[in-house]
């Protein structure tokens, strides 16, 4: 399976067990992932037209940073293919709770897209990517 490349987001889908769908960052989600030939990859995927932070110390500028950061994901690592899998060794993420974890994804190609997805609390993540 040849994942190596950047890829751009097309959508990221969750499924819930009733079949109701949505898209955690809407729609028109953006983002990049990039695996490299020596085993490194990175993952940023964010909510489209976010506004810029506010440069004060005001309760809005707080809550800004808060929804800033509720709206981006990102994180860094290494990677392996296993079996149909990818397996992101996350080594820098956005969100602490992420470093030192293992994701692991079910890889596979939709004609040009790559497609990886897992179950997460009874829902399932699908997210599509293509080549720029």
């Amino acid at each position: 399976m040849d994942v190596v490349g950047a890829w751009r987001l097309v959508e990221w889908r969750i499924t819930r067990p009733d079949g109701r769908v949505s898209h955690p960052f809407g729609r028109d989600a953006v983002g990049l992932l990039c695996y490299t030939p020596d085993g490194h990859m990175s993952v940023t995927v964010s909510r489209a037209g976010r506004p810029p932070l506010p440069g004060d110390d005001s309760p809005s500028a707080c809550q800004a940073q808060a929804e800033a950061f509720t709206s981006f994901l990102s994180y860094s690592g290494r990677y392996e293919i296993r079996e149909g899998h990818v397996a992101h060794d996350v080594e820098m993420a956005l969100n602490p709770a992420c470093v030192g974890t293992t994701q692991i994804r079910e890889a596979n190609f939709d004609g040009e897209r790559l497609v990886l997805a897992a179950p997460e609390g009874g829902r399932w993540h699908t997210l599509f990517w293509r080549r720029p």
